[in-house]
């Protein structure tokens, strides 16, 4: 497994770890399912197919919470124990023919490909006449202001459209930029999330909450962090 903390792919910045891409394990997830892979998930799966994708998009079918991520992505091949176990693909989709997706969600030709800390889940439609498209399972949260009922919507009409979607909604942003400024400047990982903030927020540094941190500080400062990111595809 890589020690990558990050690669860039189409523009959008994934954090790892990063397993070596297996075809072999592509063959073996479309055989399951009886459905091939877009091209566009595939060369993802190849090219980075890391864990962590810190954006978020834009659904608005979950009015009044529009805005959502799903940051944690699945895995092709075996976990760490050498299992198809929680957080891949295969696995994923073996567990979610019986549990609360079944029960909500049109399976049929779906691959659960993230999810985030709500248990909410991104699918990657492979079914014939709908393949390739994106589509999202949001839960309901009975309390005043959130979603009133669970929704199933389209995300996107395939993978790379997904990407160009996303964005760094201003929270993540904040998030982001505090777990990493009191490091050292030098800090490889606070140097990522500056060029990831420079590329996508270009005025982050104007912000309140940024200018006082941007100036050279000590490690005495504060710890070095990580992102806290949120995904959506």
């Amino acid at each position: 497994m890589s020690q990558e903390l990050s690669r860039w792919y189409s523009r959008r910045l994934v954090g790892g770890p990063f397993r070596t891409f297996d075809p072999g394990e592509c063959t073996a997830l479309e055989r399951e399912i009886g459905l091939p892979l877009p091209p566009a998930y595939r060369s993802f799966l190849a090219a980075a197919g890391g864990e962590r994708l810190g954006y978020s998009v834009r659904l608005p079918a979950c009015e009044p919470e529009p805005i959502q991520s799903f940051d944690s992505l699945y895995q092709l091949g075996r976990d760490d124990a050498g299992e198809y176990g929680w957080g891949t693909l295969l696995g994923e989709y073996r567990r979610s023919r019986d549990g609360w997706l079944a029960e909500n969600v049109p399976l049929t030709g779906l691959l659960p490909i993230a999810r985030n800390g709500g248990s909410d889940v991104l699918f990657l439609d492979l079914n014939p006449a709908a393949h390739g498209q994106l589509h999202a399972f949001v839960h309901a949260i009975a309390w005043p202001g959130y979603l009133g009922d669970h929704v199933f919507t389209k995300v996107a009409d395939d993978f790379d459209a997904c990407l160009d979607g996303l964005f760094i909604d201003p929270g993540t942003a904040e998030d982001a930029w505090a777990d990493v400024a009191g490091s050292d400047p030098s800090s490889p990982w606070r140097k990522t999330v500056e060029e990831w903030l420079d590329k996508e927020v270009p005025a982050w540094r104007a912000e309140a909450w940024a200018t006082p941190a941007t100036q050279p500080c000590s490690l005495s400062s504060g710890a070095p962090g990580v992102v806290r990111a949120e995904w959506a595809a």
